[in-house]
């Protein structure tokens, strides 16, 4: 039995409940993130491999002492599916995941990892993560074949530290490949009407989307725009609107007409989402992987690239795109429909999937699109899971929104995460969060101490009172005990 240890946030069979996501981070910050993680476990799910997710645990903190050792020991390969992990943002992140392989021995493939600069900006701009990148991809190099990148963009801006071209591989984002190569997206309808279902996805802070949005939703009654990172799902769930985008056109506020007319879904695992988008006649929007989700649902979709990072993918998998760094100008659904032409992406996605499962052999995996591997269990669990369903506005008129949330109020929410009965259960904690020495069991051990020294002031504070005879100084020191929990 091989044994893989895969870097996601949680496998794709696990229910996590959205008070749960959200307070845990399960799905890292975007659910678009399950889209490539969940690809690339289906195709290594083969009948010989066991498949464990890390949890992303590995990134959140630095390693502690025998987590590589760990993995070393337990595992045979790391798999690491990344997305636009050569950003500023992330570098914290990547820099730990670092440090961790260089404790690691056994092979480590990274798939899909891309780098990030805002539209007209060049691989210029990313020299403040040159040198954790550099060392982040070196590590790699170590213990694998090569490394696989989104797309040429990525791929230069490698060549450029030094990189050589052999050890890149360019293989475009998984998450198209999870239907395999065969797969076929066709126009259901000949043209859209203003009473067309449509799916609209966006970025908040790009220029001038507040207005576009609006407009869109004006115009088309049957539109939902589907939300994807955290701040919608806490806008969602909780009525928190963005903190840091102030334009009210933007669907990120409450006085919005989609946050009031409950025309916002955000969906917590992807299978669900595909099932909605199936019944899309067309999406759109500046959400690589909210667009990937209405394909994979087998409706048409046409990106809005405002950055390197989205039109490095559209072209890469041909997908219908339209550069639009800023929304300055009216944008017709129609219009984009009309224009939104699969011939090249399904003739494409063949020709990609080729050299994703030609990289997956390079780098020593066994996977599924091999003749006789099989498919392990995954058929089985996934259809065996139930999965909770897209996440609705407060102001749903059943009801049901706020019940759930009160419900997760009553279980006890932040303070009671570890005994909640739906609290999210990494399969697989690093000795850094559990066990003697972890960081976690110094903690308890601190606020133990804590309370130990709390009771022997509260014990001294008693003797005081009781042996004070002024009336005054008995009241304060009362009102002292009272402050270190003796009533």
């Amino acid at each position: 039995m091989t044994r893989l240890l895969i870097r996601s946030g949680k496998d794709p069979f696990t229910p996590v409940v959205a008070e749960t996501t959200l307070t845990q981070d399960v799905f890292n910050s975007n659910s678009g993130n399950y889209l490539f993680q969940h690809s690339v476990w289906k195709a290594l799910a083969t009948d010989g491999a066991e498949l464990v997710s890390n949890a992303t645990l590995s990134e959140r903190v630095s390693p502690a002492p025998g987590d590589a050792a760990r993995i070393n020991a337990e595992f045979d390969h790391f798999v690491i599916p990344l997305a636009n992990a050569f950003r500023a943002d992330f570098e914290p992140r990547l820099a730990r995941l670092a440090e961790l392989i260089e404790g690691v021995s056994i092979p480590v493939t990274v798939t899909g990892v891309g780098a990030q600069a805002a539209h007209g900006r060049g691989i210029e701009s990313l020299a403040p993560v040159d040198a954790t990148v550099r060392k982040f991809v070196g590590l790699v190099l170590d213990r694998s074949a090569s490394i696989g990148v989104r797309g040429e963009f990525t791929k230069s801006y490698l060549l450029s530290l030094g990189f050589p071209d052999d050890a890149i591989d360019v293989i475009g984002c998984p998450s198209l490949f999870l239907h395999g190569g065969d797969f076929r997206v066709e126009k259901s309808v000949d043209a859209l009407t203003s009473d067309s279902p449509l799916a609209l996805n966006l970025t908040p802070e790009v220029p001038g989307i507040g207005a576009f949005a609006t407009a869109q939703a004006e115009r088309h009654p049957r539109l939902t725009y589907i939300g994807q990172d955290a701040h919608d799902l806490r806008m969602l769930l909780w009525g928190v609107p963005f903190p840091h985008v102030h334009d009210p056109l933007v669907p990120v506020h409450l006085e919005h007409p989609l946050y009031q007319q409950d025309r916002i879904r955000l969906f917590l695992d992807t299978w669900p989402w595909y099932d909605f988008m199936a019944t899309q006649h067309f999406a759109y929007g500046t959400r690589f992987h909210g667009n990937v989700a209405a394909l994979l649902g087998g409706t048409p979709a046409h990106l809005l690239a405002h950055d390197s990072r989205t039109l490095e993918l559209a072209e890469y998998h041909r997908m219908p795109y339209t550069l639009m760094p800023s929304f300055d100008a009216d944008v017709s659904a129609a219009d984009l429909y009309a224009a939104t032409d699969m011939a090249e992406f399904n003739a494409e996605l063949p020709r990609g999937f080729e050299r994703f499962t030609a990289f997956l052999d390079r780098n020593g995996l066994q996977h599924v699109y091999t003749p006789g591997n099989g498919h392990g269990d995954f058929d089985e669990r996934l259809a065996a899971a139930t999965f909770p369903p897209p996440v609705h506005a407060l102001v749903a008129s059943d009801g049901h929104e706020i019940a759930s949330r009160l419900k997760w109020l009553r279980d006890g929410m932040v303070l009671d995460i570890t005994r909640h009965p739906q609290a999210f259960q990494p399969p697989y904690p690093h000795p850094g969060w559990t066990g003697p020495g972890s960081r976690h069991a110094r903690l308890h051990a601190a606020v133990q101490a804590q309370a130990g020294e709390i009771e022997t002031l509260n014990a001294r504070l008693e003797l005081l009172e009781r042996g004070s005879p002024n009336l005054v100084l008995r009241r304060i020191l009362g009102r002292l005990r009272r402050l270190f929990g003796r009533s």
